[in-house]
C-alpha cells in the first residue's frame, strides 16, 4: 500500500507518535461505559486498510503501537473515554456502540473500527543484523533506480521489489510517484537510516537530492519475501542540511547552474524571476509554451497561475472596505442572496470567514463542472452558481480552517455587488493598471497562442499531455488568470510600496489569525526575522508561486505550465533567499 499524505493526515503525521495503551476504568464513576479490558485489541485505519493499531490496557494507561512501524506510545486517562499524550499533543477517544461495547477510536476526525478478527503477519525469525542488511539492501536499490531516471528501469525495480498485492493495487501509482520524485530532486544520495524496527521490519532513510536541495524520506515494511509490502515517502527541506549561500553573487551562479540542469533533464519549463524592490537580479526561460509546433518561452509568455488569483480577489474585498462599502465583519447574506448559498448558512459566515478559509465551505470545483466544455459558461461568475450548491458547513464558521474555493468565488460576488462591475473588470482596472501589469488578463482562457504557454502534464512514458480540456483551470476569483513574471513583479512592488493598499490593510492581510499559515488572501511562511507572503497555483499543467520579502525587499516569482513545475523549485529558492543579507 502507497502511504498518501494527503489522505492520511492525521496518522501519517503521528506516524512517530502513535504507540499501543492499556488502562483501567472506575465502574463506579462511569456506570454506563464497559469495562475497558475490552480495548485490548487492534484497529484499523479508515482508509489506508493495512494499517493497524494495537491496543493494550496497564492500570490506568493506555499503551498504543503502530502495528506497521513498531513506534510505541503511552496515553493518560483523562476521562471515561477520553486518552492522551500531552507530550506529543496527541489523544484519542473510545467510541462506544449501542450495546455498550467498545468498536472502534476516534482520533482527529478519523475513525480506526476494532477488528477482533485481525491477526498481524509474524515476521520469520531475523536477528537485528539480518533484518538491517536487508533493509539497507533495499534502500540501496531504490536509489539505482531512482537515479536511473527511466520508466523501464524503475518498471523493473517495482516488479522485483514490491510484494504481489502492491503491485496488483498501485503498480502505476508507484511508477507515477517514483517518477514525480526524480523530478523533484534530480536524483538522490543515500544520506542516512533514521528508524529501524526488527520486529516491524521496518525502516525509514533519508536521501539528499542532486539538484534543488532538499531531502528525501523512504519509509518501507517488508514481508517474509523480504518483498516490499507498505511505503510512504516524502520531500521537505531540512534546516539543518541546507546549503546557505555565502553572498548573492554565490547564490545566483549556483541558481544558474541549477536551473540549466533542470531544463536539460526537461524537469521545468517556464520562467523565472528574482528582483530585490525596483532592482532585477536575474530572469531565466526555458521550454516551450506549446510543444506542437514549438514555441519558446520567453519573459512575455503568459502562464496560468492558478489560484495566485486569490491574491487579487482578496486586495479586492480590502479596497472596498477601505472606502467604506463593506465591513470584514459583514454576513455573506448582506450582499448575495439564495442564488448563491442558502441564506441559513451564509447568514453565519462573515467576509472575513471568506478570507482566511474560516467559513467552512468546501470547492466548487466538481465532475459535472469538468464536463461543461462550454467556454461561455465561465465567462461570468453566473456560470459557476450551480456548481456552488452546498446544503450544509463542514465546521462553524470561525471555529476551524479549511483551503476553500467555493469562499473566494463569493468573495468574488460580492466584489460584483458592491462594486457595481463585472468581477473580472474590477481585476483588471483596480489591481492591474494600478500595478501597470499590461501584459495580464484575469479572464483569459486557454488557446493556441504563442504569447500564452498551454499546460502539460508529464506522462509515465516520457511524454506530455496537454491541459487543452481541462476544466480546472477556467477563470475565476479562486484562481485561473493569466500574467507574466514581470508583472508580477510588478504586483509585488505596487503591493509593498502601498500602491494598492493602506499600511494598515497589508498588515491585517499578512496576519496570521488562525495559525495555518494564511492571512487573507495571502500564504504566509514565517522564517527567523523575516515573514514571508504571496501565494501559490496549482493545477493540471499548472504550477506557479510568488515570493514576497517586506523586510528585505526580496521578490521570487515562477510560473511553469509543467504539472507541479514549481513546486519544489519554488522551495529551493525560499529557502536561499531567507539566508541572504544575514
Amino acid at each position: 500500500m502507497v502511504l498518501q499524505k494527503a489522505r492520511y493526515s492525521v496518522s501519517l503525521l503521528l506516524l512517530i507518535s502513535i504507540g499501543s495503551f492499556s488502562l483501567t476504568l472506575k465502574a463506579q464513576d462511569h456506570p454506563s461505559i464497559p469495562v475497558l479490558k475490552e480495548a485490548d485489541g487492534y484497529y484499523q485505519h479508515p482508509q489506508v486498510k493495512e494499517l493497524y493499531l494495537k491496543i493494550g490496557v496497564s492500570g490506568s494507561k493506555l499503551h498504543q503501537v503502530r502495528d506497521w512501524d513498531g513506534r510505541e506510545l503511552w496515553l493518560e486517562q483523562q476521562s471515561a473515554t477520553h486518552f492522551t499524550n500531552a507530550e506529543d499533543s496527541y489523544g484519542l477517544n473510545f467510541l462506544i456502540d449501542g450495546s455498550q461495547h467498545i468498536d472502534g477510536i476516534k482520533i482527529g476526525q478519523e475513525v480506526w473500527k476494532k477488528v477482533p478478527t485481525y491477526v498481524p503477519e509474524k515476521i520469520t525469525d531475523l536477528n537485528q543484523q539480518q533484518a538491517r542488511a536487508i533493509l539497507d539492501g533495499q534502500a540501496e536499490k531504490f536509489v539505482r533506480a531512482m537515479n536511473a531516471n527511466s520508466a523501464a528501469v524503475m518498471a523493473d525495480y517495482i516488479e522485483d521489489n514490491f510484494s504481489p498485492a502492491l503491485k496488483s493495487s498501485s503498480k502505476n501509482e508507484l511508477l507515477s510517484r517514483f517518477q514525480g520524485i526524480y523530478r523533484s530532486t534530480g536524483g538522490v544520495k543515500l544520506l542516512k537510516n533514521l528508524y529501524f524496527n526488527t520486529n516491524a521490519f521496518f525502516g525509514e532513510y533519508q536521501y539528499l537530492s542532486k539538484d534543488l536541495n532538499n531531502v528525501y524520506e523512504f519509509s518501507i515494511k517488508l514481508d517474509n519475501s523480504h518483498k516490499v509490502k507498505l511505503y510512504n515517502g516524502r520531500v521537505f527541506f531540512n534546516p539543518e542540511l541546507i546549503r546557505k549561500p555565502r553572498t548573492e553573487q554565490a547564490f545566483l551562479t549556483d541558481l544558474d547552474q541549477t536551473l540549466k540542469r533542470l531544463a536539460q533533464k526537461d524537469v521545468f519549463s517556464g520562467a523565472l524571476l528574482l528582483a530585490k524592490g525596483d532592482e532585477l537580479l536575474y530572469q531565466y526561460t526555458c521550454g516551450s509554451a506549446i510543444k506542437h509546433p514549438d514555441l519558446k518561452n520567453t519573459t512575455t509568455t503568459r502562464f496560468n497561475i492558478g489560484s495566485m488569483n486569490k491574491m487579487f480577489t482578496a486586495i479586492g474585498v480590502m479596497q472596498l472596505m477601505e472606502k467604506g462599502k463593506l465591513n470584514l465583519n459583514d454576513p455573506v447574506s448582506k450582499f448575495l442572496d439564495s442564488t448563491w448559498l442558502p441564506l441559513e448558512l451564509s447568514g453565519k459566515i462573515q467576509i472575513r470567514h471568506l478570507l482566511n478559509h474560516s467559513s467552512g465551505l468546501g470547492d466548487f470545483f466538481s465532475k459535472a463542472m469538468q464536463e461543461d466544455t462550454t467556454v461561455a459558461n465561465f465567462q461570468t461568475l453566473e456560470g459557476y452558481k450551480k456548481y456552488l450548491k452546498q446544503s450544509k458547513l463542514n465546521f462553524e464558521p470561525g471555529t476551524s480552517w479549511s483551503y476553500s474555493n467555493s469562499g473566494m468565488l463569493l468573495l468574488g460576488g460580492i466584489i460584483e455587488k458592491v462594486s457595481g462591475q463585472n468581477y473580472f473588470d474590477y481585476i483588471d482596472k483596480n489591481i492591474h493598471a494600478l500595478a501597470d501589469m499590461t501584459n495580464s488578463n484575469p479572464k483569459l482562457e486557454k488557446g493556441m497562442s504563442g504569447n500564452q504557454a498551454l499546460g502539460y502534464i508529464p506522462k509515465q512514458d516520457g511524454s506530455y499531455e496537454s491541459n487543452l480540456n481541462s476544466a480546472f483551470t477556467r477563470p475565476s476569483p479562486a484562481g485561473g488568470g493569466y500574467s507574466t513574471t514581470t508583472d508580477l513583479h510588478k504586483f509585488g512592488r505596487a503591493l509593498l510600496s502601498g500602491k494598492l493598499l493602506t499600511d494598515s490593510s497589508r498588515q491585517k492581510m499578512f496576519k496570521d489569525e488562525l495559525g495555518m499559515h494564511y492571512g487573507y488572501g495571502f500564504q504566509i511562511w514565517d522564517t527567523p526575522g523575516k515573514q514571508v507572503v504571496g501565494h501559490s497555483g496549482g493545477a493540471p499543467g499548472v504550477s506557479a508561486v510568488a515570493y514576497f520579502f517586506p523586510e528585505t525587499g526580496y521578490m521570487v516569482i515562477i510560473l511553469s505550465n509543467y504539472d507541479r513545475g514549481s513546486a519544489d523549485l519554488g522551495e529551493y529558492l525560499l529557502n536561499q533567499v531567507r539566508f541572504l543579507g544575514k
